[in-house]
Protein backbone atom coordinates (compact mmCIF):
# COMPACT_ATOMS: atom_id res chain seq x y z
CA UNK A 1 0.00 0.00 0.00
CA UNK A 2 1.43 3.25 -1.01
CA UNK A 3 0.73 6.35 0.58
CA UNK A 4 0.17 9.92 -0.20
CA UNK A 5 -0.56 13.12 1.89
CA UNK A 6 -2.84 15.75 0.54
CA UNK A 7 -2.75 19.49 2.55
CA UNK A 8 -5.72 21.09 2.50
CA UNK A 9 -6.94 24.86 3.87
CA UNK A 10 -9.16 23.00 6.31
CA UNK A 11 -8.25 19.35 6.47
CA UNK A 12 -5.74 17.11 5.60
CA UNK A 13 -6.71 13.87 3.40
CA UNK A 14 -4.79 10.75 3.53
CA UNK A 15 -4.77 8.53 -0.10
CA UNK A 16 -3.68 4.99 -0.20
CA UNK A 17 -2.85 3.35 -3.74
CA UNK A 18 -3.11 -0.46 -3.42
CA UNK A 19 -0.47 -2.38 -4.48
CA UNK A 20 -0.88 -5.91 -4.96
CA UNK A 21 0.70 -9.17 -5.88
CA UNK A 22 1.43 -12.89 -5.23
CA UNK A 23 4.67 -13.35 -5.15
CA UNK A 24 7.97 -11.34 -4.17
CA UNK A 25 8.73 -8.24 -5.85
CA UNK A 26 11.22 -8.78 -8.86
CA UNK A 27 14.38 -6.43 -9.28
CA UNK A 28 14.46 -6.04 -12.92
CA UNK A 29 17.28 -4.36 -14.80
CA UNK A 30 15.88 -2.24 -17.97
CA UNK A 31 19.34 -3.06 -20.01
CA UNK A 32 18.45 -7.17 -19.19
CA UNK A 33 14.56 -6.90 -19.90
CA UNK A 34 13.82 -9.59 -22.25
CA UNK A 35 9.82 -10.47 -23.10
CA UNK A 36 9.83 -13.56 -24.91
CA UNK A 37 6.53 -14.63 -27.18
CA UNK A 38 5.82 -17.91 -28.15
CA UNK A 39 3.18 -19.23 -30.51
CA UNK A 40 2.56 -22.87 -29.42
CA UNK A 41 2.36 -25.69 -32.76
CA UNK A 42 4.46 -23.45 -34.76
CA UNK A 43 7.83 -23.48 -33.33
CA UNK A 44 7.79 -19.61 -33.78
CA UNK A 45 9.43 -17.81 -31.06
CA UNK A 46 10.53 -14.05 -30.55
CA UNK A 47 12.01 -11.81 -28.11
CA UNK A 48 11.65 -8.28 -27.48
CA UNK A 49 13.31 -5.36 -25.80
CA UNK A 50 11.76 -2.42 -24.36
CA UNK A 51 13.19 -0.91 -26.91
CA UNK A 52 11.44 -3.22 -29.58
CA UNK A 53 8.32 -3.01 -27.70
CA UNK A 54 8.36 1.21 -28.11
CA UNK A 55 8.62 1.25 -32.04
CA UNK A 56 4.92 -0.21 -31.85
CA UNK A 57 2.63 2.70 -31.96
CA UNK A 58 1.70 4.26 -28.29
CA UNK A 59 -1.52 4.05 -27.33
CA UNK A 60 -3.61 5.26 -23.97
CA UNK A 61 -6.30 3.47 -21.86
CA UNK A 62 -7.60 4.48 -18.01
CA UNK A 63 -8.93 1.64 -16.69
CA UNK A 64 -9.56 0.17 -13.22
CA UNK A 65 -8.22 -2.80 -11.58
CA UNK A 66 -10.03 -4.71 -9.22
CA UNK A 67 -8.69 -7.52 -7.14
CA UNK A 68 -11.29 -10.49 -7.41
CA UNK A 69 -11.51 -10.52 -3.53
CA UNK A 70 -12.99 -6.84 -3.64
CA UNK A 71 -15.83 -7.12 -1.24
CA UNK A 72 -15.25 -10.10 0.46
CA UNK A 73 -15.93 -8.57 3.32
CA UNK A 74 -19.25 -8.50 2.84
CA UNK A 75 -19.13 -11.93 1.68
CA UNK A 76 -17.87 -13.19 4.94
CA UNK A 77 -20.74 -11.56 6.92
CA UNK A 78 -22.95 -14.04 5.30
CA UNK A 79 -20.83 -17.27 4.74
CA UNK A 80 -17.12 -17.20 5.51
CA UNK A 81 -14.42 -17.53 2.89
CA UNK A 82 -10.82 -17.45 2.90
CA UNK A 83 -8.61 -14.32 1.81
CA UNK A 84 -7.70 -11.74 2.92
CA UNK A 85 -10.90 -9.70 4.25
CA UNK A 86 -10.93 -6.51 1.60
CA UNK A 87 -13.81 -3.97 2.01
CA UNK A 88 -14.23 -2.14 -1.29
CA UNK A 89 -11.13 -0.65 -1.58
CA UNK A 90 -9.35 -3.65 -3.17
CA UNK A 91 -8.96 -1.62 -6.45
CA UNK A 92 -7.36 1.25 -8.32
CA UNK A 93 -7.47 3.32 -11.35
CA UNK A 94 -5.03 4.49 -13.90
CA UNK A 95 -3.87 5.71 -17.26
CA UNK A 96 -2.06 3.19 -18.78
CA UNK A 97 0.13 3.63 -21.84
CA UNK A 98 2.09 1.10 -23.90
CA UNK A 99 1.39 -1.13 -26.93
CA UNK A 100 -1.99 -2.19 -27.60
CA UNK A 101 -1.43 -6.54 -27.32
CA UNK A 102 -3.49 -6.90 -31.00
CA UNK A 103 -1.37 -4.58 -32.27
CA UNK A 104 1.95 -6.49 -31.28
CA UNK A 105 0.20 -10.32 -31.80
CA UNK A 106 -1.27 -8.79 -35.15
CA UNK A 107 2.55 -8.23 -36.07
CA UNK A 108 3.43 -11.47 -35.01
CA UNK A 109 0.48 -13.04 -37.72
CA UNK A 110 -1.89 -13.99 -34.82
CA UNK A 111 -5.03 -14.02 -35.90
CA UNK A 112 -7.97 -14.26 -33.40
CA UNK A 113 -10.46 -17.19 -32.37
CA UNK A 114 -12.83 -18.37 -30.27
CA UNK A 115 -10.51 -21.45 -28.61
CA UNK A 116 -7.53 -20.12 -28.23
CA UNK A 117 -5.48 -18.54 -25.11
CA UNK A 118 -3.35 -15.96 -23.86
CA UNK A 119 -1.06 -17.39 -21.36
CA UNK A 120 1.01 -14.09 -19.27
CA UNK A 121 3.95 -14.85 -17.44
CA UNK A 122 5.86 -12.75 -14.83
CA UNK A 123 8.87 -12.56 -13.78
CA UNK A 124 8.16 -12.75 -10.32
CA UNK A 125 8.69 -16.65 -8.97
CA UNK A 126 7.81 -18.69 -5.82
CA UNK A 127 10.48 -21.02 -3.91
CA UNK A 128 10.03 -23.11 -6.80
CA UNK A 129 11.13 -21.13 -9.12
CA UNK A 130 7.70 -21.54 -10.83
CA UNK A 131 6.50 -18.11 -12.07
CA UNK A 132 3.24 -16.31 -11.75
CA UNK A 133 1.03 -16.98 -14.78
CA UNK A 134 -2.35 -16.43 -15.89
CA UNK A 135 -4.39 -16.51 -19.01
CA UNK A 136 -7.30 -14.69 -20.44
CA UNK A 137 -9.28 -15.40 -23.84
CA UNK A 138 -7.10 -15.06 -27.47
CA UNK A 139 -10.43 -13.43 -28.65
CA UNK A 140 -10.18 -10.52 -25.99
CA UNK A 141 -6.96 -10.05 -26.35
CA UNK A 142 -7.40 -9.52 -30.42
CA UNK A 143 -10.42 -7.18 -30.07
CA UNK A 144 -9.15 -3.62 -31.03
CA UNK A 145 -11.95 -2.53 -28.50
CA UNK A 146 -11.09 -4.79 -26.30
CA UNK A 147 -8.45 -1.94 -25.21
CA UNK A 148 -5.94 -4.72 -23.99
CA UNK A 149 -2.29 -2.84 -23.47
CA UNK A 150 1.47 -3.83 -22.74
CA UNK A 151 1.88 -0.75 -20.61
CA UNK A 152 5.10 0.22 -19.80
CA UNK A 153 3.93 3.82 -18.22
CA UNK A 154 0.90 4.91 -15.65
CA UNK A 155 -0.17 7.97 -15.47
CA UNK A 156 2.59 9.41 -17.76
CA UNK A 157 5.32 8.05 -15.92
CA UNK A 158 7.46 5.06 -16.08
CA UNK A 159 5.77 2.04 -14.34
CA UNK A 160 7.02 2.05 -11.20
CA UNK A 161 8.29 -1.36 -9.48
CA UNK A 162 5.64 -2.24 -7.20
CA UNK A 163 3.26 -1.37 -10.26
CA UNK A 164 5.27 -3.71 -12.65
CA UNK A 165 8.21 -2.33 -13.87
CA UNK A 166 8.98 -2.58 -17.06
CA UNK A 167 5.86 -3.68 -18.80
CA UNK A 168 2.91 -5.14 -17.44
CA UNK A 169 -0.63 -6.46 -19.09
CA UNK A 170 -3.69 -4.55 -18.50
CA UNK A 171 -6.82 -5.73 -19.10
CA UNK A 172 -9.44 -3.77 -18.89
CA UNK A 173 -12.88 -5.29 -17.31
CA UNK A 174 -10.69 -8.28 -16.40
CA UNK A 175 -10.37 -9.46 -12.14
CA UNK A 176 -6.59 -8.13 -11.59
CA UNK A 177 -5.53 -11.54 -10.95
CA UNK A 178 -4.86 -11.35 -15.02
CA UNK A 179 -3.16 -8.25 -14.95
CA UNK A 180 0.01 -9.70 -15.25
CA UNK A 181 3.09 -7.61 -14.08
CA UNK A 182 6.73 -7.75 -15.00
CA UNK A 183 5.57 -9.39 -17.96
CA UNK A 184 8.28 -11.90 -18.62
CA UNK A 185 6.86 -14.18 -21.14
CA UNK A 186 3.22 -14.52 -23.77
CA UNK A 187 2.22 -17.83 -25.27
CA UNK A 188 -0.31 -18.06 -27.68
CA UNK A 189 -1.89 -21.60 -26.65
CA UNK A 190 -4.65 -23.79 -27.01
CA UNK A 191 -4.99 -24.14 -23.67
CA UNK A 192 -5.23 -22.09 -20.53
CA UNK A 193 -2.71 -21.49 -17.81
CA UNK A 194 -1.93 -24.43 -15.97
CA UNK A 195 -0.90 -21.93 -12.95
CA UNK A 196 -2.49 -22.30 -9.15
CA UNK A 197 -4.06 -18.90 -10.19
CA UNK A 198 -5.85 -20.32 -12.97
CA UNK A 199 -6.68 -23.30 -12.18
CA UNK A 200 -7.24 -23.58 -8.25
CA UNK A 201 -8.00 -19.80 -7.17
CA UNK A 202 -10.06 -16.83 -8.57
CA UNK A 203 -13.10 -18.92 -9.25
CA UNK A 204 -16.28 -18.58 -7.69
CA UNK A 205 -19.40 -21.70 -6.92
CA UNK A 206 -23.03 -21.68 -5.65
CA UNK A 207 -23.44 -21.24 -1.66
CA UNK A 208 -23.71 -24.66 -1.02
CA UNK A 209 -20.31 -25.27 -2.20
CA UNK A 210 -17.37 -25.77 1.08
CA UNK A 211 -13.73 -26.50 1.54
CA UNK A 212 -14.53 -30.34 1.96
CA UNK A 213 -16.51 -30.41 -1.45
CA UNK A 214 -14.75 -27.97 -3.72
CA UNK A 215 -13.95 -28.93 -7.33
CA UNK A 216 -11.81 -26.39 -8.93
CA UNK A 217 -12.22 -28.27 -11.90
CA UNK A 218 -16.23 -27.67 -12.62
CA UNK A 219 -15.82 -24.14 -12.38
CA UNK A 220 -14.38 -21.74 -15.28
CA UNK A 221 -11.50 -19.19 -14.22
CA UNK A 222 -13.07 -15.67 -13.04
CA UNK A 223 -12.42 -13.41 -16.55
CA UNK A 224 -14.86 -10.67 -16.33
CA UNK A 225 -15.87 -8.25 -13.52
CA UNK A 226 -19.29 -7.28 -12.77
CA UNK A 227 -19.67 -3.45 -12.12
CA UNK A 228 -19.50 -2.63 -8.44
CA UNK A 229 -20.82 0.60 -6.56
CA UNK A 230 -19.75 1.20 -2.77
Amino acid sequence: MVKFLFKFKSFVAILYILVRNHLPTPDIDIKDYELEVEIEGTGKTKVFTIKDLKKFKKEKVVAVVMCGGNRRSEMNAVKEVKGLSWSSAACGNAVWEGVRLCDFLKAMGVQSDENSHVILEGYDRDPTYTPFAASIPLSKAMDPRGDVILAYEMNGKTLTRDHGFPVRCIVPGVVGARNVKWLGKITISKNESDSHWQQNDYKSFNPSVDWDTVDFKTAPAIQNMPVTSA
